[in-house]
């Protein structure tokens, strides 16, 4: 882990790392050859899904991207496929978040607020969470992220991959390059208020998207000379005022607008965009499918541009 400033690298444990994560490593043909390109996987709750169906359309190309950077969802996404999960088996691990009913009574048509089904479905995720571990006390995101890939650490993996977070404490956006996978995804994942802060060293860690939800910096940093960003985040809509009259809209609104000035900010500095954007709400786990479907969909369309950015 380091600031964006710092030159230091992370201290993972590289001791006694379980051999069955290691073993995913080898699964992915070598990245593709034509030039040191990078994929860069934005966060956007749900709307992230759609990088899956990305990946998948690179690899039915025979296009493994040899660098992957992202935030929030996107990490998560780009750090288990360069680990060496399988885009299918990605969407499977996806498909749990849209298993609670809480999730869908997004699709019914109760008067119950967005927010507080969007705080409940995580309350619900957690609470299986929970379950699978034995009604463990702890952090139970870094617990499971732990159970999906050991020990493994960035430097070990066939991609080049890094992510990034927010250190509450210094305020400064942290690059993950090193160290054990596992706790770099739990921090870029942290989603204000519905997420804890992870707790690494003196450091107090949460969404990397709240800076940069867009990290083609870090791309190049690791080598990219070409950056390719499979866009799917929704422009800032205009927020009826009526909605804004307690504290956790406020709070949410104004995450919205982080979220959204760190997205646009970036996204000149890509050198190919491909406009994905799907009409799902943040926390909408419902649809992975259609997600999954039409960010491949897209990709496969986009495929020539691809090539050409990247020959």
């Amino acid at each position: 882990m380091r600031t964006k400033s710092s030159q230091q690298p992370d201290q993972g444990q590289r001791r006694g790392r379980p051999s069955v994560e290691k073993s995913r490593l080898g699964r992915l043909r070598r990245p593709s050859s034509a030039g040191q390109w990078g994929l860069v996987l934005m966060g956007g709750g749900a709307r992230g899904l759609a990088h899956i169906g990305v990946l998948k359309a690179l690899l039915e190309n025979d296009l493994t991207p040899p660098i992957i950077t992202g935030t929030s969802m996107g990490a998560i996404v780009g750090g288990l496929f360069s680990a060496g999960y399988l885009p299918a088996e990605i969407e499977a691990i996806a498909q749990e978040l849209g298993s609670s009913e809480l999730a869908r009574l997004r699709q019914s048509k109760l008067p119950i607020p967005d927010k507080l089904v969007d705080y409940f479905i995580f309350e619900s995720y957690q609470k299986k969470l929970f379950k699978r571990f034995g009604q463990e006390k702890g952090d139970v995101l870094e617990k499971s992220l732990r159970h999906l890939l050991g020990d493994v650490c960035l430097e070990d993996l066939t991609i080049r991959f890094g992510c990034n977070a927010v250190d509450l404490v210094s305020g400064r956006q942290v690059w993950f390059t090193s160290g054990p996978l596992y706790r770099a995804l739990r921090a870029s994942a942290a989603y204000p208020l519905l997420i804890e802060p992870a707790r690494w060293e003196r450091s107090f860690l949460v969404d990397g998207g709240l800076l940069n939800n867009v990290p083609i910096d870090l791309a190049r940093e690791l080598g990219a000379t070409k950056v390719i960003v499979p866009d799917v985040h929704r422009p800032l809509r205009r927020l009826p005022r009526a909605k804004l009259k307690s504290n956790l809209p406020l709070v949410f609104r104004l995450i919205q607008i982080v979220l959204a000035d760190s997205t646009e900010s970036q996204l000149p500095a890509a050198d190919l965009l491909i406009q994905i954007n799907p009409s799902v709400d943040t926390f909408d786990f419902t649809r992975t499918k259609y997600l999954v479907n039409f960010g491949q969909k897209v990709t496969q369309s986009s495929i020539k541009a691809i090539r050409k950015i990247i020959s």
